[in-house]
């Protein structure tokens, strides 16, 4: 792991002689950025002392943090005040919300996000023409025509027949009437009138 004071003090001097937590998160992410080929990068800390980045991720104020090895480095003696830099190797993280994060491009700060690519647009599939159903041949026409025909002339048979039997039925049942009526007692006791004689 290389020491990195250096990088700090040279960034640290563009900084007026006091800074807020901010600043240095911001000068923490900066030497981060100029190594980050190396692995270096930043250190979440969302409690306790630290500075909020202009994307809004919250880092501790004073450390760099060594991804191969895992290692943090405390790099500003009194962060947040006089913020000299320091070269203080102090360990792996101590919790697990302290997590390497890899710096971001501080020449994209203050600027406006870039604009998502457009998505394309895709091509209209174009809806295919209906396929017409094929034509029949003229002698497929005539065959289903005869075919109905045929048909028609078999129901008109039937219902001629059905016709004529509900004739003889309507017939037989007048006869009936008549045979019944003339076969019927007439006279007071069976409460019709009696013919005259």
């Amino acid at each position: 792991m290389e020491n990195l004071q250096a990088t700090v003090a040279r960034v640290r001097a563009t900084y007026g002689p006091t800074m807020t937590d901010d600043e240095c998160a911001r000068l923490c992410n900066e030497v981060a950025w100029i190594h980050r080929a190396s692995g270096w990068g930043i250190n979440t800390k969302p409690t306790g002392t630290h500075g909020t980045l202009p994307n809004g991720v919250q880092i501790a104020h004073d450390i760099l943090h060594y991804k191969p090895t895992n290692e943090l480095v405390d790099c500003l003696q009194s962060a947040g005040a006089a913020s000299t830099p320091t070269w203080n190797p102090v360990g792996p993280p101590q919790s697990v919300d302290r997590k390497w994060v890899a710096p971001f491009d501080p020449a994209l700060w203050g600027l406006s996000p870039p604009s998502p690519a457009p998505v394309p647009t895709p091509a209209p599939v174009p809806t295919p023409a209906p396929v017409p159903p094929p034509v029949p041949s003229p002698d497929a026409v005539l065959t289903a025509i005869q075919h109905l025909q045929d048909r028609l002339n078999a129901l008109a048979h039937d219902v001629n027949v059905i016709a004529h039997e509900v004739l003889a039925l309507r017939n037989d049942y007048r006869r009936g009437m008549v045979i019944s009526l003339q076969n019927r007692p007439f006279g007071p006791s069976s409460g019709t009138v009696k013919s005259p004689q």
